[in-house]
């Protein structure tokens, strides 16, 4: 810094710590008070030209910016090879959405776009994929089943069913006299049945 821009730096920074400022860090002026926006701008050397600009606007396609042609190719089923122009500055995402709109799947979430073995971000540009290749794989995976689909609802409700069936009385349907029988015919004592069949009992009402 040369000796008068210091000289000017040093002079300004006392006069601001000095003075009190003149307005609040909040303060707010009407709309309809002001009356410029500030230091006029000097005038342009040159011409605009807005002929020009609209003419190469026009060779971008709509969404802006110039258009590049991919194929996408599917090599497993269902296989398709499709070639198709994209903006520039379009995503990764809406070249998905493309193909959703074209019947390949039913999600965004099912595909994968890969160029040379690289799997693409959803985020990323156009313009920067095609500058690998303007040949894109495209893997389809299966559907992702939602929770709220109706198979896992009417098995959710089938499960309501179940739960709110009556209770079985499961004493009428255990045959104790027809395990006493199978116990007596494989144990030797009326001591060794009555201990198993005492243990049978006392397990079955505990996991009651």
């Amino acid at each position: 810094m040369s000796s008068p821009e210091y000289e000017f730096v040093s002079k300004f920074l006392t006069l601001v710590s000095i003075s009190e400022p003149v307005l609040t860090a909040d303060y707010k002026l009407p709309l309809q008070h002001v009356t410029k926006l500030g230091v006029a701008l000097p005038a342009l050397k040159y011409r605009y030209d807005f002929k020009k600009s609209r003419n190469s606007s026009r060779n971008n396609d709509a969404s802006g910016g110039p258009a590049i042609a991919l194929n996408l190719k599917s090599i497993r089923a269902p296989k398709f090879s499709i070639d198709q122009q994209f903006a520039g500055n379009d995503t990764v995402y809406q070249v998905k959405e493309y193909l959703v709109k074209e019947g390949k799947a039913q999600q965004i979430q099912q595909f994968k776009l890969l160029v040379k073995g690289k799997v693409l971000h959803d985020s990323e540009l156009v313009s920067d994929v095609a500058s690998g290749g303007t040949n894109i794989v495209v893997m389809i995976s299966k559907p992702i089943v939602d929770e709220g689909s109706p198979s896992s609802v009417s098995s959710s409700s089938l499960g309501e069913k179940v739960a709110t069936t009556e209770p079985i009385d499961i004493d009428a349907e255990i045959p104790w006299n027809d395990i006493q029988s199978a116990l007596k015919s494989s144990l030797n004592s009326e001591e060794a049945v009555a201990q198993a069949m005492d243990r049978l009992k006392r397990g079955y009402e505990l996991a009651k």
